[in-house]
């Protein structure tokens, strides 16, 4: 398959303005050649194109979805129930990827690796300034990097920041778990984590990196235009358009005429429900409530982020309605995932029983609270794992989750509360860090050559095409 990146740019939706004046946008009719006719870049005014094929013929993830939303706005349980303009612009762009990315993708096989990489790197710790004679294509890359919109509102995402760093401790385990399920259960994630391999074959250094993104978006300091935690979002935003770039080539036309992009824009921004938004979620499930500042803050902090990976603005949720929203129809979309399916349950929690041979049973038994027995069971369906007795751990989690949330919401209503929370989200150890600690210690004692550069598509099968 030849490259299309530079077709993409240039191309325009048919009837480009014919929807800037109307009441609603218009939805064009699902094309029998959706490559030939959807592969483009959405611009302002343009009608919407309608959504590949549902994977379920009815909203999936439907436990977790109650479990979790119920509370706070109506559960669609058919598809009718998702017709806002939210979820028809997130349809649309099942269909689109990273524009500045995926160029870069393409800059970075023309100019070969080495020397798109240390061109990457200089810009990355010195500013693109630094850099001789850059691609037109790093150029507008980086000013995403260095021009934050005005529409962000970094007090707020600070906030954020200290709100999601002082969720209880089973809110943090149980979002991590939910990782794991979600790259298993989830078709796109599933299909493009087991065609690159890379939790089989780099197993240890594809799972560092993404811990320790996680780690580093969470110090204090982050908003700081070379902190570690920037720059690792800068990486993985790289890594993902990279990735795209080579599935694209290596599944062609029918798939995308199927399920869109690989890694679609959509999907990108699904992270916020991934990430951001579950351990509140979850703290409020268990039985701790946040307030609605916290969760607009939450939104705000993950929405820098996003906007740092690549995500239009116009996707981007930047208050806590918006997130759930979006994520209530982000995981309806999830489907149950692909023919990857025992390939990537097997490599992911086969990483976890390298850690300890426990854990695949806690986090079966942590899922499993909030999940639903039968979506998690599917997880392991036909792997080793199948059959793995988890319900002690269930029990257990439950009550110790139960009783974390007890404890914390008295803690919230102390006097000083709101200090206490600015002075541990700087103590140096953001969520996931006690997750980092234990696979960095594995590393040392079993696999101390394992990288931590986030180039494994520099030199990928994938990259190659």
């Amino acid at each position: 398959m030849t490259s299309r990146i530079d077709a993409d740019t240039e191309r325009t939706a048919p009837s480009e303005h014919a929807a800037e004046h109307a009441s609603a946008p218009q939805v064009l009719p699902m094309s029998d050649n959706p490559y030939e006719d959807f592969r483009y870049f959405y611009r302002e005014g343009m009608p919407l194109r309608p959504a590949p094929e549902r994977r379920t013929k009815t909203p999936g993830w439907s436990t977790l979805r109650h479990n979790l939303f119920d509370r706070w706005h109506t559960v669609a349980d058919t598809w009718d129930g998702y017709n806002s303009p939210q979820t028809k612009l997130l349809d649309d762009h099942m269909w689109q990827t990273d524009e500045k990315g995926a160029a870069l993708a393409e800059a970075f096989k023309r100019e070969g690796p080495k020397k798109a990489r240390a061109d990457f790197e200089k810009a990355l710790a010195e500013g693109i300034d630094k850099v001789e004679d850059p691609s037109p294509e790093l150029v507008e890359f980086f000013k995403d990097v260095d021009e934050i919109p005005e529409w962000i509102d970094l007090e707020a995402a600070e906030r954020g920041r200290v709100a999601y760093y002082n969720v209880t401790p089973s809110a943090e385990l149980l979002s991590i778990a939910f990782a794991f399920w979600a790259t298993t259960m989830e078709d796109r994630t599933s299909a493009a984590t087991g065609e690159t391999g890379m939790f089989e074959f780099k197993a240890m250094q594809r799972t560092v990196e993404t811990v320790k993104f996680f780690v580093d978006l969470g110090r204090k300091g982050v908003f700081d235009r070379y902190s570690d935690g920037l720059k690792a979002a800068v990486r993985v935003r790289l890594l993902h358009a990279q990735a795209n770039r080579g599935l694209e080539k290596l599944w062609g036309p029918e798939h995308y005429n199927q399920f869109g992009r690989p890694i679609g824009s959509s999907f990108l921004v699904s992270g916020e429900g991934w990430f951001a938004l579950m351990p509140i979620a979850v703290d409020e499930f268990f039985g701790r409530p946040h307030s609605g500042r916290d969760w607009d803050d939450v939104a705000m902090y993950w929405a820098w982020v996003l906007h740092l990976m690549g995500a239009e603005e116009r996707l981007i949720p930047k208050t806590g309605d918006e997130m759930r929203k979006m994520t209530d129809f982000i995981y309806a979309n999830g489907g149950y995932s692909s023919s990857y399916h025992v390939q990537v349950a097997t490599a992911l929690m086969s990483v976890l029983e390298k850690l300890d041979e426990k854990m695949p049973a806690q986090v079966l038994g942590g899922l499993a609270t909030v999940i639903g027995d039968e979506d998690t069971k599917f997880m392991v369906k036909g792997s080793r794992f199948e059959g793995t007795n988890y319900l002690v751990w269930k029990t257990g989690f439950l009550a110790k989750a139960r009783a974390e949330a007890a404890a914390y919401r008295v803690r919230d209503r102390l006097p000083g509360a709101e200090a206490a929370k600015v002075r541990k989200a700087a103590d140096g150890k953001p969520p996931w860090s006690d997750v980092l600690k234990q696979i960095e210690t594995y590393i040392t004692e079993h696999e101390p050559d394992t990288k931590r550069d986030y180039s494994l598509h520099d030199t990928s099968k994938e990259a190659q095409r």
